[in-house]
């Protein structure tokens, strides 16, 4: 029989565990000031720099993050003093808890349909570049494949597509799946802009959206999340219109805004206070990637601080990495509540769901997906967080099982179907070898865990 290799990793996530409440933070991450090509207004706002335009945030309404992220290169404006400077002014002006003042880039050109932005964050001050003398780390001008790698191999980075669209990042929709990118990349925005409004009066939307490439990619089978970004380039930050990139986290934490963007906790929002809860099963949140032995069952609540019922919530699905597009598969109208079970999902077939609501004023909503699995021979539900790194092979196995693993000095315990302890040890290393032919035919569980804490599960066969 062919062994399956198997490169999965199953996260049971911190608030999991610990009964933690996710709270909803809403905000903007994409922005520039006159450190590139921002701040246009200058001239009669006096603003001309991040700590103004951090400041300015700070007073918008219904705001609670701004991101700056500065165009990468000279032709918009940057060097690379100023990419330090900014930083630091971003480091100065954040007050954890209260308001995140966050320091990315934009990197990129958009010559041709190969081409786009992408938006960066976990650098610091390291600017990434291709101009002599005008970058910390180097990577060629348009070679997207070289800057996702350096993405995928720093755990503290996430990026995610700014205005995607046919006529960029056309390359993820015309070619195969790429493993390294998708775990670079966290999100698409279904809206961005205007990036040259200078309307202060929180009405002034984007005409344009990019739905359709978001649902390309998931059909493609990327998990990427939906989010939504302003690109001010005047000094309107937080109040061109009320949309929103709305995150789910424990508190309003630098270290938690990242974690929550890396799995993909965020949804994109026209309103700028609608609190959407979008569950499987009543545990699972919008992100997660599942594998259980239950049929699924969405719910859906739409909350909005004005008051506002739902016109229509949708629940669209697809089968991951099909190339077919996602279709809608349930909906309800005039109501802020939905439920749906999926009874006809095939086994061990990978599904992803989200979730679209239209306001009875016609703002819109885009949820990130929930990823799910039916598997009749898992008898506990498994999360796995696409940015972890961990490899449990050969799948079945006969003889050796190996582990390796980013983390070190961690605890492994397998437990076979019933639940029953059937070996511990600890690895120091990263990397073992566990001598496992004595066992039983049949399924267990490998639990690994650090300080107490349950870090990854993985079920595995032997023959």
């Amino acid at each position: 029989m062919n062994l399956k290799w198997i490169y999965i990793t199953m996260v049971f996530a911190y608030y999991y565990s610990n009964g933690q409440t996710l709270n909803y933070y809403f905000g903007n991450l994409h922005a520039q000031t006159a450190y590139s090509d921002g701040n246009k207004d200058a001239a009669t706002t006096g603003c001309n720099n991040p700590t103004c335009s951090y400041a300015y945030a700070k007073a918008s309404q219904n705001f609670d993050f701004l991101g700056i992220s500065e165009h990468n290169h000279a032709a918009a404006g940057m060097n690379i003093s100023d990419h330090y400077l900014g930083y630091t002014e971003a480091v100065n002006a954040n007050q954890e808890g209260v308001f995140l003042c966050l320091w990315g880039m934009e990197w990129g050109v958009t010559t041709n349909s190969s081409d786009g932005h992408v938006i960066i964050y976990g650098f610091g001050n390291q600017l990434i570049g291709w101009e002599a003398g005008n970058y910390d780390i180097y990577v060629a001008k348009s070679d997207y494949d070289a800057l996702f790698k350096k993405i995928k191999n720093n755990s503290n980075v996430f990026c995610y597509l700014a205005h995607p669209g046919y006529n960029n990042f056309s390359y993820l929709t015309s070619n195969p799946y790429n493993a390294t990118y998708d775990s670079a990349i966290v999100g698409a925005v279904f809206r961005n802009g205007p990036a040259f409004s200078t309307d202060t009066s929180y009405s002034d939307y984007p005409s344009g959206n990019y739905f359709s490439y978001y649902r390309a990619l998931l059909s493609k089978g990327y998990k990427i999340g939906a989010g939504y970004d302003h690109d001010n380039h005047y000094t309107t930050f937080g109040r061109n219109n009320a949309g929103r990139l709305v995150v789910l986290a424990p508190s309003l934490t630098t270290a938690n805004f990242y974690w929550a963007m890396k799995n993909m906790h965020f949804y994109g929002s026209d309103d700028w206070n609608a609190r959407v809860d979008f569950k499987i099963n009543g545990t699972e949140i919008m992100g997660n990637i599942v594998i259980s032995s239950s049929i699924p069952t969405i719910t859906v609540v739409h909350n909005d601080g004005d008051g506002e019922t739902a016109d229509s919530i949708k629940v669209w699905s697809g089968v991951s990495g099909s190339g077919v597009y996602p279709t809608v598969v349930s909906i309800v109208k005039n109501n802020n509540v939905l439920s749906y079970s999926d009874i006809g999902i095939v086994n061990n077939t990978q599904k992803y769901y989200f979730i679209e609501i239209v306001q009875a004023d016609g703002q819109r909503i885009v949820s990130s997906p929930i990823w799910y699995t039916k598997d009749p021979l898992t008898s506990v539900s498994l999360f796995n967080n696409k940015n972890a790194s961990v490899l449990i092979f050969p799948n079945p196995v006969n003889e050796y099982l190996n582990i390796s693993c980013s983390e070190k000095n961690y605890n492994i315990r397998i437990f076979d179907v019933s639940g029953r302890l059937v070996l511990q040890e600890n690895d120091k290393t990263g990397s073992v070898n566990i001598d496992f032919s004595a066992h039983s035919s049949g399924i267990y569980f490998i639990n690994i865990e650090k300080e107490g804490q349950t870090l990854y599960t993985q079920k595995f066969v032997k023959h």
